[in-house]
């Protein structure tokens, strides 16, 4: 009989940086954390911001930052409550799914991700773009454009950019 040794006497400094962001993460959801104070949170996170003060996150916005992935966020961007970005995308294959596509998420400047949206591959948002509520965004989003639904399709274009 194989003898399992307790792991409890094997925590690293690895495991408590974990926890830390992982508590700096479900404390920037909350509704009681100031908008202010929930970019500071998500920088300790890991989050890139360009200009955090001329950015807005609603409560409830879940950033999913997995190893050696980034997500940026550019100037003037609104992300509402309930909106969901994730870095990864399960590959699924007929035995299942044996691993993830993994990158970068990027927000450019004077973005509007509407509530509830949920972007779940590595994407670009461009300029101007805007995310309509419920939204799944697997694509990039070229600049000036308007999409909605599931899988998110363009459905119009920002006053901006219609001659583009």
């Amino acid at each position: 009989m194989e003898k399992h040794s307790a792991t409890w006497n094997k925590i690293s400094l690895s495991f408590f940086k974990k926890g830390f962001k992982f508590i700096l993460l479900h404390l920037s959801m909350q509704f009681f954390v100031p908008p202010s104070l929930r970019t500071k949170l998500l920088k300790l996170y890991g989050i890139q911001f360009k200009n955090s003060k001329t950015v807005f996150i609603g409560t409830n916005v879940l950033f999913d930052n997995l190893k050696n992935v980034s997500t940026s966020i550019g100037d003037n961007v609104l992300i509402t409550s309930g909106a969901k970005i994730l870095n990864h995308f399960p590959i699924i294959t007929p035995e299942g799914v044996s691993e993830f596509s993994m990158g970068n998420v990027i927000i450019e400047d004077n973005v509007f991700i509407g509530m509830n949206a949920l972007i779940i591959k590595p994407v670009t948002i461009g300029k101007g773009a805007v995310i309509g509520a419920g939204a799944v965004v697997t694509k990039d989003v070229l600049p000036g454009t308007i999409v909605g639904g599931n899988p998110a399709t363009v459905i119009g274009y920002t006053k901006d950019f219609s001659k583009i």
